[in-house]
């Protein structure tokens, strides 16, 4: 806690000395603002945090957002409590700076796999977009451009672009989404056939999409995993372990830990899954049948990781 404190005690130090800050609400939204405005100081609120979802704001906390003034801008996700009650703080005058509502500028995809802009009322959307969809973040780029005056580096901007224009619908078919903020990066990529185990907190995958993850591993179809932290990696590990001792061929997950180069994270990505769909080999006529048998007894496992999986650290993407 007295770490923390110091931690936000120079965090307002720093605001003072800056001519422009960005206070960003969830991770990975501040890898790629970083890079963009090297010229602001790009503050991660729930930075160290292991769940954001559950934060609450501290005193500290408060007093640091208290501090912004209008030519600074806070970037939300409205995805947690602690970020309605900023939004709140922000419409009655109490912060002043600019608040840029992700939701109200991104695209999101339901777990069926249509793309919609915002609109959570049609049910079933994966909200754990977390910076994960190339598209979306050149959107926020654009829109704290626009609150804050500031241009975005350039160098930086068309590297996010050529990304985009190289890798979006680079690949096509079936693919399996681990955590739900891998949906975004595979549908960005191309897949459009992608069964998602893990959409929301405490609920572990059901038969129905275990049996669907299977079939389409079992014909060399990528699986991906992606969060901030080392946790995604140990899950993924322990999964594959598991379906090996079960006798399943080829259970590899790909991972993607984004806690450093958000550009370089997503080209490591896209080599990853290039190598998978070039040495995968489908499964042989009649040994699915057999391997299908294996999937209620994959589900206890499953269901077991289920939650720590999720959790992005749940920090997913997602």
């Amino acid at each position: 806690m007295i770490a923390r404190v110091v931690v936000l005690g120079l965090a307002l130090l720093a605001i003072a000395a800056w001519a422009t800050t960005i206070v960003v609400t969830f991770p990975a939204y501040d890898l790629y603002l970083k890079e963009a405005f090297p010229q602001a100081n790009v503050v991660l609120l729930t930075k160290g945090v292991s769940d954001p979802h559950e934060y609450q704001l501290t005193p500290s906390d408060v007093q640091m957002l208290l501090s912004l003034g209008p030519n600074d801008v806070i970037v939300t996700s409205l995805h947690a409590q602690f970020e309605l009650r900023i939004l709140q703080m922000a419409q009655s005058g109490e912060i002043k700076a600019k608040v840029v509502v992700v939701p109200q500028i991104a695209q999101y995809l339901t777990f069926d796999g249509r793309l919609v802009r915002g609109n959570w009322s049609e049910g079933g959307v994966n909200e754990h977009e977390h910076g994960l969809y190339v598209p979306n973040a050149i959107r926020i780029i654009e829109a704290v451009a626009n609150a804050t005056g500031l241009s975005p580096n350039q160098t930086y901007l068309e590297q996010l672009l050529e990304l985009n224009r190289t890798y979006c619908c680079k690949f096509s078919g079936r693919a399996v989404a681990v955590t739900p903020a891998a949906e975004y990066i595979l549908y960005w990529l191309g897949y459009r056939d992608i069964v998602v185990l893990i959409k929301e907190e405490g609920v572990p995958p059901t038969p129905q999409d275990l049996q669907r993850a299977a079939e389409y591993m079992e014909e060399g179809a990528p699986a991906l995993a992606v969060g901030v932290s080392g946790e995604t990696l140990r899950i993924a590990q322990s999964l594959e372990d598991k379906l090996r001792e079960m006798g399943v061929s080829n259970p590899h997950i790909i991972t993607a830990v984004f806690n450093g180069s958000y550009i370089g994270t997503m080209e490591q990505v896209v080599e990853q899954i290039s190598q998978r769909t070039q040495t995968a080999q489908p499964a042989q006529a009649g040994s699915a049948p057999g391997y299908l048998l294996l999937i209620i007894a994959v589900t206890v496992a499953v269901a077991a990781a289920a939650i720590a999986v999720f959790k992005f650290r749940r920090a997913s993407v997602h």
